[in-house]
């Protein structure tokens, strides 16, 4: 498979990944653009993970 160069910038903040992923979304584009948006989206994700909630946050049994 051929390498495909993407000049889709990736998105920075958590307000500009929901915008990207709005965009992907509605976007009516196909092939290669499309991918080069999925990849965004995704490399995003990963570079935005939040960290795991500290603790349990679901009631234990004491509370029933």
């Amino acid at each position: 498979m051929a390498d495909i160069t993407c000049t889709v910038p990736t998105p920075k903040t958590p307000q500009e990944l929901e915008r990207a992923i709005q965009h992907y979304k509605s976007s009516d584009v196909s092939g290669h653009e499309l991918f080069c948006q999925w990849e965004a989206i995704r490399n995003a994700s990963l570079q935005l993970q939040l960290p795991e909630p500290e603790g349990d946050r679901v009631p234990g049994a004491d509370s029933y």
